[in-house]
């Protein structure tokens, strides 16, 4: 069977999730062809190269990411919905996206993007009319309308929270299209148990006798990350800080080059998930994401996230998700970090909250398409 992932490279969390469930079905089902789609080679199909227009919006994006200045997010996300809505209608659209499939149509279609999956889906149905589509929201809640719900057009939706499925049905989506799945898709590799034997690079110069923190806010980098070492160094507080710069290496260099009491370690971006880090981890500092939420959750990391702003419509509630199972703790910014570190590592009861709210999204992901072909 050949299923076809649709991502894209807005931040970082929707590739990781593509990439999540083709790791699991490759796992469990060698004889499927799972397949990585980045959506803009999709929308590239366009004529009159419109589709370099959501191509430049995601790397507005991206630059205002590094920067954490995604002012207008909303307004731009309601745009894109609303011209993907005119776009579709048109029948010449659909099938020049289409031909991106004209040689190798896929039997499945599964989508963890948000706004254009009927496009992708109609076109998809244009040379494989049987083809299954699936999408898999990677939020807790909707940027907007339209932007995972969309009643009039024919999918399946995998939904990993009780209050977005709810969302789901008072949008109009017929409850025989929604499959709840235990949570969101994450590497199956978070949910393989620590290895005991694992342990820090030597060449990193991390004191064994001091708490680990990890600081990391997404693959793209952003300029939180130096501001939070700055805070932590400045408060002198006594911790390892090992930092996940991803993609930006300015940034990598601005904190290799601060001073501090203790030892602070820049990364650069790696294709392999930080798996055992977070697993060594006393605490990680980082954004409200659903795939940073997750990742915390699975690896039993207290969670210190900085209060969402510009990307509040789509992180406010995944804010609101941790807090209410005391996963984490909200800080308004890096300035309140050395108080909020202290209060966490003192949290006797963070593994017991954490062991309750465990699941197995990924993995029901791929038993719910195996039933779906079936």
């Amino acid at each position: 069977m050949k299923i076809d992932l649709i991502y894209f490279d807005a931040a970082s969390g929707h590739r990781a999730a593509a990439e999540a469930i083709q790791f699991a079905i490759t796992q469990q089902h060698p004889d499927w062809i799972p397949r990585l789609v980045n959506a803009i080679d999709l929308l590239q199909r366009l004529p009159l190269k419109l589709g370099t227009l959501p191509a430049c919006g995601i790397q507005a994006f991206n630059w205002g990411m590094r920067r954490e200045n995604n002012i207008g997010f909303q307004p731009l996300v309601s745009l894109s919905t609303w011209w993907h809505r005119h776009l579709m209608k048109l029948p010449q659209v659909v099938r020049q996206v289409s031909t991106y499939w004209t040689n190798n149509p896929p039997d499945l279609v599964l989508s963890v993007t948000p706004m254009w999956n009927p496009l992708f889906y109609k076109a998809a149905r244009l040379v494989n009319p049987d083809v299954q589509c699936v999408t898999v929201p990677v939020d807790y809640s909707e940027a907007c309308t339209g932007y995972w719900f969309t009643p009039k057009h024919r999918q399946v939706y995998f939904i990993g929270d009780q209050g977005l499925a709810v969302r789901a049905i008072t949008t109009g989506i017929p409850q025989s299209e929604i499959i709840p799945i235990s949570g969101m898709p994450i590497d199956p590799r978070f949910h393989a148990p620590p290895i005991d034997t694992w342990e820090c690079p030597p060449q990193w110069g991390l004191n064994p006798e001091l708490p680990l923190g990890v600081i990391s806010f997404g693959g793209q980098g952003t300029v939180h990350v130096l501001e939070s070492v700055k805070a932590i160094a400045d408060a002198n507080i006594a911790t390892n800080l090992v930092c996940l710069c991803g993609r930006n290496q300015h940034l990598r260099e601005s904190v290799r080059q601060l001073q501090s009491s203790y030892p602070v370690v820049a990364l650069e971006y790696r294709s392999e998930p930080p798996v055992q880090l977070l697993h060594r981890a006393d605490y990680l500092i980082g954004k409200p994401g659903t795939m940073t939420l997750n990742e915390a959750l699975l690896t039993r990391t207290p969670l210190l996230f900085l209060k969402s702003r510009a990307l509040a419509c789509v992180q406010e509630q995944n804010e609101k998700w941790i807090l209410s199972r005391g996963l984490g703790t909200m800080i308004r910014s890096p300035a309140e970090l050395p108080n909020a570190i202290e209060s966490i590592l003192a949290d006797a009861g963070f593994v017991a909250r954490a062991e309750q709210a465990r699941h197995r999204g990924v993995f029901d992901v791929v038993a719910q398409l195996a039933e779906l072909v079936r």
